[in-house]
């Protein structure tokens, strides 16, 4: 363990505007975990919602349909039959 004398000095003056922290009581928590349980909840809601909504398309026309090349089963079977 070093000792004192053989530590590089350091500037020791006190900073403007610095504050200490303190331990908080349970009293003075209670802000922060409500805020922390309402974003919870929130987070909750919100992704129960989009898992809730109504497709925009039925049922028998969503099966099998790739969204992003906009091809179907039956797109796909004549463009395998060509080569």
């Amino acid at each position: 363990m070093p000792q004192p004398v053989d530590r590089s000095p350091r500037p020791t003056t006190r900073l403007e505007g610095y504050v200490f922290r303190r331990p908080l009581n349970g009293r003075e928590l209670l802000p922060a975990i409500g805020a922390g349980v309402v974003t919870g909840l929130l987070g909750f809601y919100v992704a129960r919602l989009f898992l809730e909504r109504t497709p925009l398309l039925p049922e028998e026309r969503r099966e099998h349909k790739h969204h992003a090349t906009g091809m179907t089963s039956r797109t796909r079977s004549r463009r395998g039959s060509r080569g």
